[in-house]
């Protein structure tokens, strides 16, 4: 009671900063209490970077809104509407200040508050500038409390979500969501493997515990996931993330010096990182859903795709399947039912199936020159893809454009390669890629295969 009344008193300030004489004696020994409580238990802002800003007051208000908004929720009767919860109706009725008309009833962007000067008939529903509010949301959607928060705004704001979407500067929001997951999907090689008995046989694919999750909860995982499936059906986010929004440098991707990548590439290694993170650790098949629903939402747009994430999708692909051959061997060498993803093997043969269709979408002929790194990698990895595809589980029917591509991919290699290493056949396949979609395979499918054409020399 005394966290809810001192979030009110904080909520109805209409100071920017709170003088010490604002806090009374009581509420003012709670902060001591809990600065206490969070030093003895080691609290910082690494540790803690999903769950707090750097505000513990801007916490305090936000879990109140949240508490407020997401209980007491909407009652039938008769298929009738009697019980709104009015924190909901206010939210919807939200307008951006920038357009309102009305300076004295829209007022500062500071509060979301109406003004105690102001009418009771004029202050009829809240406002703030979305501009702010935005801006806002990219410094604290990287938290748990901040994700919440965005989720419940676009549900329950129609103005603010038709705002959000026509913005071309989504990136200020995804980058934080991306960096959320990636280091929520953090796996120690200690981790990987668990001794059992006195033989010390190790068996990989351990369930974490509750002391080696990165994260809070999956839960929380879950909100950045949806958030991002909000975004990607909107066609014009796929096309934008991909074609207009680029990234200079990704400083906290630590596995390679990531440059001058775009969104849509991005999303798509976090997203892979976090697939295998999911199958290796945690088999959560509704974390696993949203993530396939968010590639497949993003896969018709897929063009530009950066080197580093054609050679993950390639090597996640063919590791995923790997494992799923060893599941089927298990299982006896029956497969899964169809859409059944409450068993490993189940959600290996998804996700694999899965990484197949987004190979699929990104090589179709109005696209693959612009992906002519995926290509090379498909090359590189032939042998194995060409497996994959033939693989009665992964509908090989589906998956002819691939096999046709590699065929096709090596013809161009040895009828206009000089060389066998990698920096030739690439420079190759770029001079030549219009090739790639125009040729047809026809009776060079019963020549010798030149597998060993390429090389795999890391590019």
């Amino acid at each position: 009671i005394r966290l809810v009344r001192l979030a009110f008193n904080v909520l109805g300030r209409k100071q920017h900063a709170i003088l010490p004489d604002d806090v009374s004696k009581d509420d003012h020994s709670l902060f001591q209490q809990i600065q206490t409580n969070c030093e003895k238990s080691s609290w910082n802002k690494t540790n803690n970077i999903l769950l707090l800003t750097d505000s513990p007051i801007a916490d305090l208000g936000t879990a109140l809104i949240l508490l407020a908004s997401n209980n007491y929720r909407t009652q039938s009767v008769n298929g009738r509407n009697v019980l709104r919860n009015p924190f909901r109706v206010e939210l919807a009725l939200l307008n951006d200040t920038r357009w309102a008309k009305d300076d004295a009833v829209r007022q500062s962007d500071s509060s979301l508050l109406p003004l105690s000067n102001v009418d009771d008939s004029q202050a009829t529903s809240l406002s703030i500038n979305f501009e702010s509010l935005f801006g806002a949301f990219g410094q604290i959607c990287h938290t748990e409390l901040g994700a919440l928060t965005l989720y419940t705004m676009l549900l329950s704001s129609p103005i603010f979500a038709e705002s959000v979407a026509a913005r071309s500067d989504l990136d200020l929001v995804i980058i934080p969501l991306l960096r959320s997951l990636y280091f929520s999907s953090v796996m120690k090689h200690t981790n990987l493997f668990q001794t059992k008995g006195s033989g010390a046989q190790k068996t990989p694919f351990q369930q974490l515990s509750q002391s080696d999750k990165p994260y809070r909860s999956q839960s929380q995982l879950y909100v950045i996931l949806i958030l991002l499936l909000i975004f990607s059906q909107d066609p014009s986010f796929g096309r934008d993330s991909f074609r207009r929004v680029s990234i200079p440098a990704v400083k906290w991707y630590k596995e390679r010096q990531i440059k001058a990548i775009s969104l849509g590439s991005m999303i798509l290694v976090v997203l892979l990182r976090v697939i295998t993170f999911n199958l290796n650790m945690l088999h959560d098949e509704f974390l696993l859903s949203n993530c396939i629903a968010v590639l497949l939402n993003l896969s018709p747009h897929i063009v530009q795709l950066h080197k580093y994430v054609a050679t993950r999708i390639t090597f996640v692909t063919i590791s995923c399947f790997k494992r799923y051959l060893a599941l089927l061997a298990e299982n006896g060498g029956i497969p899964e039912e169809e859409g059944d993803l409450s068993s490993p093997l189940g959600m290996h043969g998804e996700a694999c199936r899965t990484f197949l269709q987004l190979i699929k979408h990104s090589i179709r002929p109005r696209c693959v020159e612009d992906n002519i790194h995926l290509v090379y990698a498909l090359l590189v990895e032939q042998r194995d893809i060409q497996k994959i595809c033939q693989h009665s589980s992964m509908k090989q029917g589906d998956l002819a454009p691939i096999t046709d591509l590699i065929q096709r991919a090596n013809n161009i290699i040895e009828k206009h390669g000089t060389g066998r290493s990698a920096i030739e056949a690439m420079q190759t396949l770029k001079l030549y890629s219009s090739e790639l979609k125009s040729e047809t395979v026809g009776d060079n499918r019963g020549r010798t295969s030149s597998a060993d054409s390429v090389t795999s020399e890391a590019t």
